[in-house]
C-alpha cells in the first residue's frame, strides 16, 4: 500500500473510531489495523469502517483492539507493525511504555508461579 493510501486509511479510522494510535500489518490480501479503541465503539461501527477500507484498497480490512492480544503479542505488534497514526509523539511513547510494563508484570507473575 502506498504511503498516501496508508495515511488516507489512518484518517478514515481515526475519524470514525476514537483511538490515539493505529498500527498496520499488511499481508497479501488482508490488512490488519491494530488500535486502542474507545470502548463505546460498537462492532457495527468497526464493521462499517472495515467495509470503507475494503472499498478503498480492494483488500480485506480487520480492525482489532490491541487489548484483545496477550502481552507478548502486543510487543510483537509494537515491534513489527507499522505505526501509521499517533495523536502525538508522546502518546506513542506512553503507549509503548505501558505495553512494556504490562509484559514485565506478566513475566513477573509467571516467574512467581514457577517459583511456587
Amino acid at each position: 500500500m502506498t504511503s498516501e493510501l496508508t495515511q488516507k486509511m489512518a484518517k478514515i479510522i481515526s475519524q470514525n473510531i476514537l483511538t490515539p494510535v493505529i498500527y498496520m500489518l499488511e499481508n497479501d490480501d488482508v490488512v490488519d489495523f491494530i488500535c486502542f479503541c474507545d470502548r463505546n465503539i460498537t462492532m457495527q461501527e468497526i464493521y462499517n469502517v472495515e467495509q470503507i477500507i475494503k472499498t478503498e484498497t480492494g483488500k480485506t480490512a480487520e480492525i482489532i483492539d490491541i487489548r484483545e492480544f496477550g502481552e507478548s503479542e502486543r510487543l510483537e505488534v509494537i515491534n513489527h507493525a507499522t505505526l501509521i497514526h499517533s495523536e502525538h509523539p508522546m502518546i506513542e511513547k506512553i503507549f509503548t511504555q505501558s505495553m512494556l510494563e504490562d509484559f514485565k508484570i506478566a513475566m513477573q507473575e509467571r516467574q512467581d508461579v514457577l517459583e511456587r
